[in-house]
C-alpha cells in the first residue's frame, strides 16, 4: 500500500452524515417557556414618606428654630428700655446747667422701667450710688456717685466731669446684666439712713440741749 494513501485516510476523517454534526433549532416553541413572564423590577426607592428618623430630625430643628425665636424677641424686649435711654442720653444738652439732674432722672426712668417704683424711688445719695455701681464694670466704680452728687451744688461740672459721666451712664445703659431690686438691708448695711436725732450727754444737774440733727 502507498504510504501517501495511508496517511491521508488516518489524517481526513470520513463525515458519515455532515447535516446530523451541526443541531438545527426547532422552530416550533417549548410549551414549558410559554408561561413565563419578563422579569418584574422593583419599583424605586422614593424620598416620601419619611423615615422616623427624619421627622425627628426635622421636629428638633423647629424646636431649636421656635426658642430662638423666643429668645431674640425676649431679649429685645427686655433692652428696649436701656435702648430708648441710649439715645435720649445723646441728645440731651451737656452744657445746660440742669444736665447732672436731667442724667440723674434718666438713669432713674430705666432702672423703674424694670423694677417697681417702691424699689427705685427711694434711693438716693450713696445707696443709688451703689446700686449704679453693682451693674459697672469694676474699673468705672465710685465714680458716678460722686458726679451725681454734684447736681445739688451750684457749682457746675467741669467739660471733663460732664463726659466721665456721659461715659459711666452709657456703661450703665449697656450692661447686660439683669436689674435686680436692691437688698432692704442695703441701706442700713452701708449706713446710709440718716441717724435718729440724740441729745449729746450732759452732766447730770445740767440742762438738756435740744436735739441736733
Amino acid at each position: 500500500m502507498d504510504p501517501a494513501t495511508v496517511n491521508s485516510e488516518i489524517v481526513t476523517p470520513v463525515i458519515v452524515n455532515p447535516q446530523a454534526a451541526v443541531p438545527i433549532a426547532s422552530a416550533t416553541p417549548n410549551p414549558a417557556l410559554a408561561d413565563l413572564q419578563d422579569i418584574i423590577h422593583p419599583d424605586p426607592i422614593g424620598a416620601w414618606p419619611w423615615a422616623i428618623g427624619y421627622w425627628l430630625v426635622l421636629g428638633l430643628v423647629i424646636a431649636l428654630i421656635t426658642l430662638l425665636v423666643i429668645w431674640l424677641r425676649k431679649r429685645a424686649r427686655d433692652f428696649a428700655p436701656k435702648k430708648a435711654a441710649k439715645q435720649l442720653l445723646n441728645q440731651l444738652d451737656k452744657q445746660a446747667p440742669s444736665y447732672v439732674s436731667d442724667v440723674n432722672s434718666l438713669l432713674k426712668r430705666t432702672a423703674m422701667s424694670y423694677l417697681s417704683r417702691d424699689a427705685i424711688a427711694s434711693l438716693d445719695g450713696e445707696a443709688w450710688a451703689t446700686w449704679l455701681d453693682s451693674y459697672l464694670p469694676a474699673p468705672k466704680r465710685q465714680r458716678i456717685g460722686h458726679l451725681l452728687a454734684k447736681r445739688h451744688q451750684p457749682t457746675p461740672l467741669t467739660l471733663a466731669e460732664t463726659n466721665e459721666l456721659h461715659e459711666l451712664a452709657k456703661a450703665w445703659l449697656a450692661s447686660k446684666a439683669t436689674l435686680s431690686a436692691p437688698e432692704p438691708n442695703l441701706v442700713q448695711a452701708k449706713g446710709y439712713v440718716q441717724a435718729k436725732c440724740q441729745a449729746p450727754i450732759q452732766p447730770a444737774g445740767t440742762k438738756q440741749p435740744e436735739a441736733q440733727c
